[in-house]
């Protein structure tokens, strides 16, 4: 396939040169907290019902539970990645994330009614399109949105903003789980359609860098104009002029699916990233989060107990996103997945050993870290991977294909919960295939991303 030089790049040159400013971070910020009410309301709701609410009342049984997380973490977030993937690459980044917050709170509150478990499958693929919408978004955006040399910072300090959603989600599950179950659900398609979604049509702009990819030069003169004029007036000094030869466009002709298979540029860590995808996805993301409130309430934990752990260990979480914020560009996001991929191995080795709750209490809040940063780093890995063309198509075929490997995955866990002395075959899985193995693809095949140019880094 033929190379093309592009010398428009003109919008990514004028980002990449902007201070760090109040301005980043309130996009940011906004951003990362719409992401966190959507996954934590509406993603995998069953596993904060089944134990609780389902499970007591015989609505469903352990492989009926399996097989509609599995659809919630699985299907319905990978026909969510792909559908407001085309969305932010034919339309844009900014009605994306507005569809997928509309769909992440209009889908979730039917659960409050709907028993029967032909309703709870279809409800459970509907309720994530939205999930997988801002899955697909909002690394993207961001990354579009900030210079190399502040990047990681901004990324995940304000994803650390997610950690602080989950603890207040996880209090108010806390109140109101099992007594007040209904009320928690409509709290949460609320916030989604009454607070965040005004506040995202009003404030979200359109990604510059995609509308100079897509030839729509004039909107982004204006929206790159003001969004300047903020910079500038946040920051209070002149802003520094762009460097228009280092932020060329370079790529491929066409800009099409394809290249992720067939140009040598994309091509192996477009495979690596869909490996490691599916296995995460199995083991250390999804598959640990369908059993672990069963895990502890099969060893004594009550519904108390179990969402006090689970908000203790978002607190935890947030205080490993200020850590590896701090860190920044200082470590390449490849050796940050393999420490934690490590460390969430050995928090669940430890459950295991020592069956007590408190050590699982112990041990989840410890794995809550690793699987938090791991998760979020392949995010922004991914998103800074691929050129602004092909970025959002690139997200929806790695990340996308890798809610294969939940959906599969977690339907496995029903069986594999049962076997094995203390929940053995569970374990195993989300720790050796699900944790070590992807923490091993990505630190031995991933590129270095430190400190690069987002326009040049897939050259």
């Amino acid at each position: 396939m033929t190379e093309r030089i592009s010398y428009d790049g003109v919008m990514a040159a004028r980002i990449d040169r902007l201070p760090l400013t109040r301005v980043q971070w309130q996009l940011a910020i906004l951003v990362e907290t719409t992401w966190g009410f959507i996954i934590f309301d509406t993603d995998g709701i069953g596993a904060r019902l089944y134990p609780f609410v389902w499970r007591p009342a015989h609505v469903i049984d352990v492989l009926q539970y399996a097989v509609i997380q599995a659809l919630q973490v699985g299907l319905g977030i990978l026909l969510g990645v792909y559908i407001m993937s085309w969305v932010a690459d034919r339309y844009g980044r900014r009605p994306a994330i507005l569809l997928a917050t509309f769909l992440g709170g209009i889908c979730i509150w039917p659960f409050a009614y709907v028993t029967n478990f032909a309703g709870m499958v279809v409800l459970s693929v509907l309720s994530t399109l939205g999930v997988g919408g801002i899955v697909a978004t909002h690394s993207v955006y961001l990354s579009e949105m900030t210079s190399p040399e502040v990047r990681n910072r901004v990324l995940l300090t304000s994803q650390g903003v997610t950690a602080l959603v989950a603890v207040g989600v996880n209090l108010l599950a806390f109140a109101w789980i099992p007594g007040q179950w209904r009320l928690f659900l409509w709290v949460s398609a609320l916030v989604e359609m009454v607070v965040l979604l005004p506040l995202l049509w009003r404030y979200l702009p359109e990604s510059p860098r995609w509308l100079e990819a897509h030839g729509r030069h004039a909107e982004a003169e204006r929206i790159m104009g003001r969004y300047e004029k903020r910079c500038a007036a946040a920051s209070g000094a002149p802003l520094p002029p762009p460097k228009l030869l280092l932020d060329r466009v370079i790529g491929a002709e066409g800009g099409s699916w394809t290249e992720l298979f067939v140009n040598p540029a994309y091509r192996g860590r477009t495979w690596l990233l869909i490996a490691v995808w599916l296995l995460a996805y199995a083991g250390l993301i999804y598959g640990v989060g369908a059993f672990a409130a069963v895990f502890m309430v099969d060893h004594g934990g009550g519904a108390h107990f179990v969402f006090l752990t689970i908000a203790i260990a978002y607190a935890a979480l947030f205080v490993g996103f200020l850590v590896n914020a701090r860190l920044g560009e200082q470590v390449e996001r490849r050796d940050v997945l393999f420490a934690m991929g490590l460390l969430f191995a050995a928090a669940w080795v430890v459950a295991w050993l020592v069956p007590n709750l408190w050590v699982i209490g112990a041990a989840y809040i410890v794995s809550r870290i690793g699987t938090g940063l791991f998760l979020f780093n392949l995010y922004n890995y991914t998103a800074v991977a691929y050129p602004t063309r092909i970025r959002s198509m690139a997200f929806a075929w790695t990340d996308g294909l890798g809610h294969l490997g939940a959906w599969a995955g977690v339907t496995l866990l029903g069986p594999l919960y049962t076997l094995g002395p203390n929940h053995l075959g569970w374990v195993l899985w989300i720790v050796v295939p699900g944790s070590l193995l992807p923490a091993l693809l990505i630190r031995y095949g991933g590129i270095r991303q430190s400190r690069a140019v987002l326009e040049q880094i897939s050259v």
